[in-house]
């Protein structure tokens, strides 16, 4: 359980990251934009935070600009980061299940209004309900982080198993069984929490409606469309790595039971945590090409509308948060952040003026003798990981007109 608290603790403070700094950075001008000085500044933050591999990508106008990878895939092997790499994106999941659930929603086959649980609900099967207040739980609910629960997060983890004595790992079924033996912590609507708890029940509103498996309706309604086609949900094990995904590096060598056998220790990144239950949260892997591709998406044009996109990203009128629909949003930018465990960390950005990046790590470095010497330590990390190409980017105005998407298809 102490493990879950401190991974809500990293959720809370990457979003809390997300917020102050994009009122409160300064940046550097720089006027034409040139590859050598990206590149030196993503050197300069790998060295700093002693992170094996590190892939970026640029794009502009619908077009990639750059796209690059830099030290290690894995570092036993000295296999180096291409942009074909493939990385767990954690959290910058959740914007692609938005995606889905909007697209349903656009199909009018799901409204934003619907329940989710009870007799009348989409997941109906769910009985025995103590909190009435559930019951008034919608889909809006879900995408908007405003559900009533506080912080904890048992996706992932046994804690569902152990309660409900059921095998391990846990189903999706299992934790929402779980779940709603609790109450509410607050009413439905009047307040903010993240959760991937939210996005786990998303994915299995996705297979009701569709009749499809999750994933299945992600790659035919939202990726494909798009021609993003390596991006996939990623796996716990090891030896179940994907062609091309790099090795996951746990900076502060934490151990955790197995979540298949739990009389054993595994590295976090292999086997303390279940990918395969949190997919809809946070289990996809992605290189940054298609994720810029999806970002390019959000501008109304493809498998999303316009008036779509701004139902989307409209934050709550009755609360203070600058979450929307799966996207945080400051201004009239978007973007996600994400940490999984301390193996991985990514962001996507897509700003107002044509400018999309994404940038994922296959570390999440963190530090300290004490947990809050370490929380001091991913504050400043994830500060700099938000600031990187911000701190470039700002003020250019003459851009390469290539295209490197023939390339990286």
């Amino acid at each position: 359980m102490e493990d879950n608290v401190r991974i809500c603790q990293i959720y809370r403070l990457i979003m809390l990251i997300t917020l102050f700094l994009y009122t409160s950075s300064s940046f550097s001008q720089i006027v034409q934009f040139r590859d050598t000085t990206i590149d030196s500044t993503v050197n300069a933050f790998r060295e700093k935070w002693g992170i094996p591999g590190i892939s970026v990508a640029i794009a502009k106008d619908g077009r990639l600009i750059y796209a690059k990878g830099i030290g290690f895939a894995d570092t036993a092997t000295m296999e180096p980061v291409t942009p074909h790499s493939l990385f767990r994106i954690a959290s910058c999941s959740k914007p692609i299940t938005a995606m889905g659930i909007m697209k349903l929603i656009q199909d009018k086959k799901l409204g934003l209004d619907d329940t989710v649980f009870g007799n009348t609900g989409i997941l109906d099967g769910y009985k025995n309900i103590p909190d009435e207040r559930i019951l008034k739980i919608t889909v809006k609910n879900l995408l908007q982080q405003t559900i009533g629960w506080d912080e904890e997060d048992i996706v992932g983890h046994n804690t569902a198993s152990y309660a409900l004595n059921t095998p391990y790992p846990s189903t999706p079924d299992d934790i929402i069984r779980f779940n709603l033996r609790k109450e509410l912590d607050f009413p439905p609507t009047t307040d903010y929490r993240y959760s991937n708890f939210n996005y786990l029940v998303l994915g299995e509103i996705i297979k009701k409606v569709s009749g499809m498996k999750y994933e299945e309706f992600i790659l035919q309604e939202v990726l494909h469309p798009i021609e993003v086609y390596s991006t996939k949900t990623g796996k716990t094990k090891i030896e179940d790595r994907a062609a091309n995904e790099v090795h996951y590096y746990d900076y502060i060598s934490d151990f955790a039971p197995c979540v298949f056998d739990t009389t054993q220790l595994v590295p976090l990144s292999y086997g303390g945590f279940y990918m395969e239950s949190s997919a809809a949260g946070g289990g996809w892997i992605s290189r940054p090409v298609d994720l810029v591709k999806i970002l390019f998406a959000m501008d109304g044009h493809d498998i999303l509308n316009r008036e779509t996109i701004k139902l989307m990203t409209t934050t709550p009128d009755n609360i203070k948060s600058n979450y929307a629909m799966g996207w945080s949003v400051s201004g009239n930018s978007i973007h996600h952040t994400g940490a999984l465990t301390w193996g991985t960390s990514s962001i996507i950005y897509k700003r107002d003026d044509g400018i999309c990046f994404a940038i994922t790590c296959n570390t999440l470095p963190a530090s300290g003798k004490t947990e809050e010497e370490e929380m001091q330590s991913l504050y400043i990390y994830m500060k700099d990981l938000y600031e990187l190409l911000p701190k470039t980017l700002i003020g250019i105005t003459d851009y390469p007109v290539i295209d490197l998407f023939v390339q990286y298809k």
